[in-house]
């Protein structure tokens, strides 16, 4: 089941990818932009549509016993906010934060929900980064999140 959940959510991004590509190909010269940030964010249809289904896949691995199906939703995680920066990802606030502030999760995995919630820039992210700065022993995981709140106190 954990393999194949890592399947799922690693092949919709793969045909996202892909997608995204063939579309890209498909424009006219005079219509591409040189902004690389605008051709980054430029999505599809179908990626939009299939959003809401790696949400919930990623949620499912996040759940999941396996350290390295958790890391591997964090980061495909991380590389869904960078495709569409506006979709919300709300229903992933609470575990990510859960992930972060337990003691016993991997560092590893402490690390990249502390990296998925800066990055998706709501109140509640910030405010359990805020309390992993003041009160983690691990000292890694404490220094990012105070690194993240810089970055963050400054907007």
């Amino acid at each position: 089941m954990k393999r194949i959940v890592t399947i799922v959510a690693v092949g919709l991004l793969l045909a996202a990818v892909s997608l995204q590509a063939q579309e890209t190909q498909l424009v006219s010269q005079e219509n591409v932009s040189t902004n690389r940030i605008q051709k980054q964010h430029n999505y599809t249809q179908f990626q939009k549509t299939q959003m809401k289904a790696s949400e919930a896949s990623i949620l499912a691995a996040m759940n999941s016993q396996s350290v390295g199906l958790q890391q591997t939703a964090m980061q495909t995680l991380r590389d869904l906010e960078q495709l569409d920066p506006d979709y919300p990802f709300g229903s992933l606030i609470a575990p990510l934060g859960e992930k972060l502030l337990s003691e016993q999760t991997d560092p590893t995995v402490r690390v990249l929900a502390a990296l998925a919630l800066d990055e998706l820039h709501s109140n509640a992210g910030d405010a359990i980064i805020r309390a992993v700065a003041e009160k983690s022993q691990n000292p890694d995981v404490q220094n990012l999140c105070r690194a993240l709140l810089v970055r963050s106190d400054l907007k």
